[in-house]
């Protein structure tokens, strides 16, 4: 049976929270916030349940993160991630889905069908505008994705600069599937300067429901050690997601608690997912937020101020082992606004 990642196979990093965030809570320009791959199925029919992943099934899977909801069939749909989302965040072929019939006057040839992504690579740069004189925030990222008999993997390494700073971040994750209904995601990361975590551990657990289980929520923690010997984040997400005719709906709430002085800053975000990676896939994300500390040209400043991020995702499909992968955010705070653009590609190993 396909791990749901595999059957979602969207990208990586999760369009929640990205694991990759750094512990002042400030990513400034991140990699595309791409579906947590579970948060994805690029594909507008309910994921398939699916349990832990077997090596030499007859399909393989492809890629987001996480395992994929099921319909009563036995097959399991593959669809997109970070994220997501996606983080840490998100290309999926699709083995069960019905293939619409040209009517007999049509010559237009229909598209063949792809097979389940084994493992992917993703290369993303992107460079965004800050007002009020704070320059350029600028971004290159390598991620990585693999079908494994233990779940899905990811690994991701990247490297930011803004307010003069420049820092790296690398981290892994493996989201594996319990059953047909429970699946979860977990993570580690490192990284160096002020922009990022000096270490950070996830971990969520994710229940499906539904007559095909088309419905998803999740419940997580984080822990976030700032490269300051003072500063760390400690939180709680909540997150939910449904899977219905034409699209897919994502939301969700994080509860951030940051040191020093335990302060409580919480954001809450949504997100639509159109289409699926077998073609063309188009993501939409708004999140508003109270910030607690931000890194600043001084290094980490408390600003306790709201800020609202919409961000737009554009995933073409190519050809079978290519994808052409675009993204556009605005960032907007009492502080400064930012414009950023993101441009990328995926490589499918099917």
């Amino acid at each position: 049976m396909k791990t749901a990642l595999a059957t979602l196979g969207l990208s990586f990093g999760c369009v929640a929270f990205p694991a990759c965030a750094s512990a002042d809570d400030s990513t400034d320009i991140q990699v595309p916030v791409l579906q947590h791959a579970r948060l994805m199925p690029l594909m507008n029919t309910p994921p398939a349940a699916v349990a832990a992943v077997q090596p030499h099934a007859a399909a393989a899977p492809a890629a987001s993160m996480a395992p994929a909801l099921s319909p009563a069939s036995a097959h399991a749909v593959p669809a997109a991630t970070d994220s997501a989302p996606v983080p840490l965040a998100l290309a999926a072929p699709v083995d069960a889905a019905p293939v619409a019939v040209a009517p007999p006057e049509s010559t237009a040839a229909a598209a063949p069908e792809l097979s389940p992504e084994l493992g992917a690579l993703e290369l993303i740069g992107g460079d965004g505008h800050m007002t009020n004189g704070y320059g350029h925030a600028r971004l290159t990222s390598l991620r990585g994705m693999a079908v494994t008999s233990l779940g899905v993997v990811q690994g991701e390494l990247t490297q930011q600069s803004r307010f003069g700073y420049t820092g790296n971040y690398g981290s892994v994750s493996l989201t594996h599937d319990f059953s047909p209904d429970y699946y979860s995601t977990v993570s580690v990361g490192a990284g160096n300067s002020p922009l990022f975590s000096s270490w950070r551990g996830d971990a969520t657990a994710y229940r499906k429901f539904g007559s095909e289980r088309q419905y998803v929520a999740g419940i997580g923690a984080y822990y976030a050690k700032g490269n300051e010997s003072a500063r760390s984040d400690t939180g709680l997400l909540l997150t939910g997601i449904a899977y219905l005719t034409g699209v897919v709906m994502e939301g969700g709430v994080r509860l951030n608690w940051a040191d020093p002085g335990s302060i409580l800053g919480p954001s809450e975000y949504i997100a639509a997912t159109f289409g699926n990676d077998d073609r063309r896939a188009v993501i939409v994300r708004y999140e508003h937020a109270k910030e607690t500390y931000k890194v600043l040209p001084g290094g980490p400043e408390l600003v306790n101020f709201k800020s609202n991020t919409v961000n737009l995702q554009w995933r073409e499909r190519i050809n079978r082992v290519s994808m052409l992968l675009a993204g556009l955010e605005y960032y907007q705070s009492p502080l400064y606004d930012r414009l950023s653009f993101n441009l990328g590609w995926r490589w499918s190993f099917r």
